[in-house]
């Protein structure tokens, strides 16, 4: 069973999804058993990213490199909306964001720092390293500069803050101090990789699992995660084998009626769960979860 801290906090977080762009994967980047053709057998999926609204007022939210770009006939990314013109249409404003947590430092997960000026940029325990000097200093480099060398960046410590573990993981992070919102280590994508599990309401929680799946099939186990193919030549993981593992634990917490995961790639997600200004609270009793399970359901006829 799985076994998550008693409120000790009578304010949970709001959380709220935002749509942020949208990208193409060929089937063998995310499926050991996936399709050879690159450019014929591709699946289309979101870039998701969340707003966490702390009842302190406190807010967090989740310059391409040449290398990446020279992917960009294959992976085709799209932004129909700015984050920013996101935001507009609800009472967040990019001002008022104290800090924006980097699930980790990929292109497709940091957009424009500079739009957030009075953010703290929070990145995981390992990831400047991983990132070095970036793009463009390292013309050769798939990683940014912008957010490594962002003056208000702040790299967390396994040293430096108190992590613990929870449920299946073996370290998180009380954000807040108050048990409404962890920040987990959830490595094997990348250095830093972090996820967050936000409580949304009594025994209810919402798990935002970034990059640590890519496909929702690969979650429930459907089809296994490639390890051989993937952009660049490589796996999508940096470490396959602990990506796997960080990948039990998760399905752990899937299994648990008292948590929503999110990926942040999930295209099963579009159209079904509610996005910004409308928040993710009270999902456990809400119409388009039921919906949602539902439809995966069928789709996995489970």
């Amino acid at each position: 069973m799985l076994s998550l801290p008693s409120n000790h906090t009578t304010n949970p977080v709001e959380v709220h999804a935002l749509a942020t762009g949208e990208l193409n994967h060929p089937d063998r980047w995310l499926f050991e058993d996936g399709d050879e053709d690159v450019m014929g057998a591709r699946h289309p999926y979101p870039d998701f990213s969340f707003l966490i609204r702390h009842s302190s007022g406190k807010n967090d939210f989740d310059q391409v490199p040449e290398l990446i770009r020279s992917l960009f006939h294959v992976i085709q990314p799209s932004v129909a909306e700015d984050p920013v013109d996101i935001l507009s249409r609800g009472p967040v404003s990019p001002s008022s964001i104290d800090a924006v947590v980097f699930s980790h430092v990929h292109f497709d997960h940091i957009g424009d720092p500079t739009k957030f000026p009075q953010a703290e940029m929070i990145v995981g325990p390992g990831a400047t390293a991983a990132n070095g000097e970036g793009w463009p200093v390292n013309p050769k480099s798939p990683f940014s500069s912008f957010v490594v060398q962002h003056p208000k960046l702040r790299e967390l410590s396994f040293d430096k803050e108190t992590w613990a573990p929870l449920g299946p993981f073996d370290r998180a992070y009380d954000f807040f101090g108050d048990g409404s919102f962890y920040l987990i280590d959830t490595p094997g994508h990348m250095p830093g990789h972090l996820g967050g599990l936000a409580l949304t309401g009594p025994d209810e929680w919402v798990f935002m699992g970034g990059d640590c799946c890519h496909h929702r099939s690969i979650l429930v186990g459907s089809r296994p995660m490639s390890v051989t193919s993937g952009p660049m030549g490589r796996c999508f993981h940096s470490d396959p084998k602990v990506a796997g593992e960080t990948l039990e634990k998760i399905r752990q917490v899937e299994k648990s009626d008292s948590v929503f995961v999110a990926l942040a790639h999930d295209s099963f997600l579009v159209g079904t769960m509610p996005q910004y200004p409308q928040s993710l609270n009270g999902w456990s009793q809400s119409g388009w979860s039921k919906d949602l399970q539902g439809v995966l359901s069928r789709h996995y006829k489970s």
